[in-house]
């Protein structure tokens, strides 16, 4: 028996352990509360989890709250199947599902890039690490959703719900919380409020928003005091900072039961020092970082939208427009890079360095309306929707590299200052789809689900312009940025099975086969062979067989699925053969099985215990040398094994609640590159990692205060890396998980 089985076999025992105490209680004649059943629109339907024939997982806010999960860092822990760079908040952190990625383990430094998921806020795609403030809930549907949520959810779907204004009440809360990690020397905080205001018995105001303030933890060992000049250096402690506000508005007008509109308007602005990474090996610390410059950036993204709905008797429609906008300017240090992997002669210079300026640009465009079915004019046995989507995406990229006093040194002009490279691009992304599913009823047990989307998408850039001005001083007559313009365009169709069976009210068996996609692209710089020019979009089929069971009464839940993936033409990042820059190809295929369990159960009037397990086999098929990639390597990142075990125990107090909660995660050791099973000696092992949290949270009235330890153990662990093989021993470096963290939550209610 392989380590993997026997790791499985105990924790799978570990989750499900609350299943036979719940059933042996509820066998004894003890009665216990029924769970909270929770609502998902997740098939553009409200509908209970557990009627929905998916693999679908769904966290309320009140439960985010609950376990002081703010972002996505650590609403993780309790999502199945979901792995995460946690990057820190300088950058978008990667985010993906049932082990989808064969990428790298670098998160991306701005919103730009293609999503193994999708990521919606209500109805809008957006890339945003979204803080969790007033949120209905969250929904996370596992697998290929490309019917009804199209492009980028090959691996799944990450949907925000926020809280909707209503006219019943005033309301509202203020939440205050002031941590400190063992690595910090300063406080941290979080400020955020929500308030609720009826304007008539028809139109209510929704207002949101939260401060953070971190005071972060790495310390940047190695700045330089005059780039160019010097070598001298200085230390910035605790250099990772985070400065985020976001606030949102909503404007909800409701005449009739059969009518509404609703505004939004969302904005998120956020400040990083520095990157929450560390380089142990070169500065001998565990908490700093061997970076020469300062690593500061900002990220704002705004978002107006606007919906509207209209149920009659004859049909249901809903319709959502939105405009979207992002900005994001940072600087990287690219000191190693140059020396180590483009060309070691810049490190002759004594006091050589080098640093990127990115200043990205995105505006979006997303409509979508859709009509369904009503019960009223449908026949029991058919439930259908339909729908048309729009988008349109302009994207501006503008990144700049310096080489402060190279030039003067090597005594060349090349009539560009410091500049060492220059690239900037215009492009556009646009999309048309229509879709549609269409659920069969063959009796009160059995239905059929069959759906597909025909989609047309475009991408075309007005100008792609690069300038190597160092480089092209020593290797061309003329020192001039090459621009060049293109576009490709697909059209294709995808299509969904579904089918379940309903042994009994609680007892569910369902099966799917399911398509997903992600676009191809255009790679535009200077001197592309024909064969680099243009990458495929990649596709995944899903075969996949799951259940729901609700158990005791509804005092306990057990859910299950075991999958296959199908995945061809995959999408991985490379270089040209000429100028090495940075371009996207494809591989040939690879394939993923896995198991998902989960369990919650009210053990007792107090216990209430959950748990999930998840175990994947991945691999490519085939071997992939222009990529470094051969048959039977593992995909990056992607643990064989996942787990997490929770409780939370309410203790009977003279006056008020008192709740006890507690988690554990535990995520396998991963690969960091592909050729794992070759030579490539840029892989390396992640080693596996538990994180424990624990809290206390007491309630009185309006009042509530909540006493927490993130990490209580202070495990020190990696989550992503940056090479050294293209790096370097200095250049390298490692995203390390936050330490020991202890606060206090305040909250009031009103």
């Amino acid at each position: 028996m392989t380590k993997y089985n026997k790791k499985l076999i105990a924790l799978a025992i570990a989750a499900s352990n609350a299943v036979p105490l719940a059933v042996q209680a509820q066998e004894s004649g003890q009665q216990f509360q029924a769970l909270e059943e929770v609502v998902v629109t997740a098939s553009r339907r409200s509908e209970s989890i557990q009627d929905i024939p998916y693999n679908i997982t769904a966290v309320t806010g009140e439960a985010l709250e609950n376990v002081g999960a703010n972002d996505l860092t650590k609403m993780v822990q309790f999502i199945p199947g979901m792995q995460m760079i946690d990057a820190g908040p300088r950058s978008t952190g990667l985010v993906t599902l049932r082990g989808m990625n064969v990428g790298g383990l670098e998160a991306s430094e701005n919103q730009g890039g293609k999503d193994i998921i999708s990521r919606y806020v209500n109805d809008t795609p957006l890339l945003i690490d979204f803080k969790l403030v007033d949120i209905e809930r969250v929904e996370v549907l596992r697998g290929p959703q490309g019917t009804l949520y199209g492009r980028g959810a090959m691996a799944g779907t990450l949907r925000y719900i926020l809280n909707k204004p209503t006219t019943e009440l005033t309301e509202g809360s203020i939440s205050t919380e002031i941590y400190q990690n063992s690595e910090s020397d300063g406080i941290s905080s979080e400020v955020s409020g929500v308030f609720n205001l009826p304007l008539s018995d028809t139109l209510a105001l929704r207002f949101s928003g939260t401060r953070v303030d971190d005071a972060g933890f790495v310390d940047y060992k190695n700045v330089l005091v005059e780039p160019g000049v010097s070598n001298a250096e200085r230390t910035i402690d605790d250099a990772n900072t985070e400065e985020t506000n976001s606030a949102r508005v909503s404007l909800r007008w409701e005449p009739t039961e059969e009518f509404f509109a609703q505004g939004n308007y969302y904005v998120q602005d956020s400040k990083a020092g520095g990157r929450q990474a560390v380089n142990p090996a070169f500065t001998g610390e565990d908490f700093a970082s061997a970076l020469r410059y300062e690593e500061v950036r900002e990220n704002k993204d705004t978002l107006f939208n606007v919906e509207f709905g209209w149920n009659s008797d004859a049909i249901e429609i809903f319709s959502t427009t939105s405009l979207a906008e992002y900005e994001g300017i940072g600087n990287r240090d690219q000191t190693d890079l140059l020396c180590v992997d483009i060309w070691p002669g810049y490190c002759d210079f004594p006091e050589f360095s080098g640093f990127t300026v990115d200043d990205n640009q995105s505006e979006s465009l997303v409509h979508e309306t859709r009509f369904l079915s009503t019960d009223a004019n449908s026949p029991d046995w058919l439930d259908w929707i339909a729908g048309v989507y729009y988008e349109e995406t302009e994207t501006l990229l503008d990144a700049r590299e310096y080489t402060p006093g190279y030039q003067d040194w090597a005594g060349i002009d090349t009539g560009y200052g410091e500049l060492e490279y220059w690239h900037y691009s215009d492009s556009t992304f646009e999309e048309r789809a229509v879709y549609g599913e269409a659920t069969f009823h063959a009796n009160d047990q059995l239905q059929v689900t069959l759906g597909a989307r025909y989609f047309q998408q475009e991408e075309s850039f007005a100008y792609d312009c690069t300038l190597l001005p160092v480089w092209w001083y020593w290797s061309r007559d003329t020192v001039e940025a090459e621009c060049d313009a293109g576009s490709g365009d697909i059209d294709d169709t995808v299509f969904k099975f579904n089918t379940a069976y309903n042994f009994s009210d609680d007892v569910m068996l369902y099966a799917t086969v399911a398509e997903g996609f992600r676009r191809g692209g255009t790679n535009i710089g200077p001197q592309l062979l024909d064969s680099e020019k243009a990458f495929k979009s990649d596709t995944a089929v899903n075969y996949e067989l799951g259940w729901h069971t609700t158990l005791a009464q509804g005092a306990v839940i057990f859910n299950g699925a075991v999958f296959m993936i199908d995945w061809k033409d995959l999408q991985v990042p490379t270089k040209s053969e000429a100028q090495a820059i940075n371009i996207t190809g494809n591989a040939n295929q690879g394939e993923i099985t896995g198991l998902e369990l989960s369990t919650q159960a009210a053990v007792s009037d107090n216990l209430t215990l959950s748990g999930w397990i998840t175990y994947y086999d991945h691999a490519l098929k085939g071997d992939a040398p222009e990529i470094d990639g051969f048959d039977g390597d593992s995909f990056p990142g992607v643990p064989n094994l996942q787990a997490n075990v929770a409780f939370d125990y309410a203790i009977d107090v003279p006056t008020g609640e008192l709740t006890l909660r507690g988690n554990a995660y535990y995520k396998d050791e991963v690969q960091t590159r592909l050729n794992s099973l070759g030579d490539n000696f840029d892989n390396e092992t992640l080693d596996s990692y538990v994180v424990a949290n624990l809290s206390a949270d007491y309630r009185l009235d309006q009042w509530r205060a909540s006493l927490f330890a993130d990490n209580v153990t202070n495990e020190y662990y990696f989550s992503g890396v940056r090479s050294e093989k293209r790096y370097g021993e200095r250049g390298q470096f490692y995203y390390v998980g936050q330490p020991r963290t202890l606060g206090v939550n305040v909250s009031y209610e009103f």
